[in-house]
Order: structure tokens, then sequence, then C-alpha cells
């Protein structure tokens, strides 16, 4: 009777510490893909940016050369080049709001992937320490089971 309590409570204790050890590694994994994320989404961020950095320069590019253009042929302020100008903005404007559209999606996207992680880290650490309890309870049943 003697070694298999012995045996029972060493089952538990290594029970213990192995469901301690798994949560503390589900914690662990789930902080690493927090980080993650959020280093996907500082990323996306910067080259939305960058992005729309490009554009508007390439915006004011092209609206210099229209109105070189139009001062250098004599059409300054005709409805050409107000037109053009003006399709330059509008077409502008679409762009970057497409883009700032995106970057929102994209931010959705990574809060959604994180709070599953997260689901996902507690539903394991839930599950070591139902396997631990069990193991524990198991180990110290085996005591006082009786042979017949």
């Amino acid at each position: 009777m003697g070694l298999e309590l012995i045996l029972g409570g060493l089952s538990a204790i290594v029970g213990v510490i192995g469901g301690i050890a798994q949560a503390s590694a589900t914690a662990s994994a789930a902080n690493a893909q927090r980080e993650a994320n959020n280093i996907a989404g500082a990323q996306q961020e910067t080259a939305a940016t960058n992005s729309r950095r490009e554009r508007i320069r390439e915006q004011r590019i092209r609206r210099a050369q229209i109105i070189a253009a139009s001062e250098n042929t004599g059409t300054s302020s005709s409805s050409g080049q107000i037109g053009a100008i003006g399709a330059l903005s509008t077409n502008l404007a679409g762009l970057v709001g497409n883009s700032l559209g995106e970057s929102r999606a994209n931010a959705g996207v990574n809060r959604q992937n994180q709070r599953a992680a997260d689901y996902t880290a507690s539903a394991n650490m839930i599950g070591a320490w139902t396997n631990t309890l069990q193991q524990g309870i198991g180990g110290f049943q085996s005591i006082f089971d009786q042979p017949d």
C-alpha cells in the first residue's frame, strides 16, 4: 500500500507540473502571436502610408506638368487645365480612400485573428488543466483501488 501511495502522489505532482507547464507555454504562444500580429499590422500600415505618399507625390508632379503645359501653350486657367487638375484630384482622393479602407480592413482581420488565437490559447489552457485534474484524480484513485 505504501508504494501505491507514493506512486499516486508522484503521478498527481507530475500531472500538476505538466499542466502548469502546458498552460504557461500556451500563454507564451498567445503572447508571441499577439506580438507577431502587432508587427504585421505595423508593417502593413507603413506600406500603406508609403503608398499614399507616393500617390500624392505623383499627383503633384502631374499637376505641375499640366500647369506648365497650359502656361507654355497659353491656355492657363482654361477649362481643359481646370478639368485635368480636377480629375487628378478626384482620382487621388479615390486612391487614398481605397488605401485607407484596405488599411482598416487589414487591421480588422488582424484583430479577429488575434481573438481567435486568444480563444485557442484559452481552450488549450482549459484542456491542460482538465487533463491535469483527471491525471491527479486518476493517480489518487489508483491508490485506493483494492484488487479483488
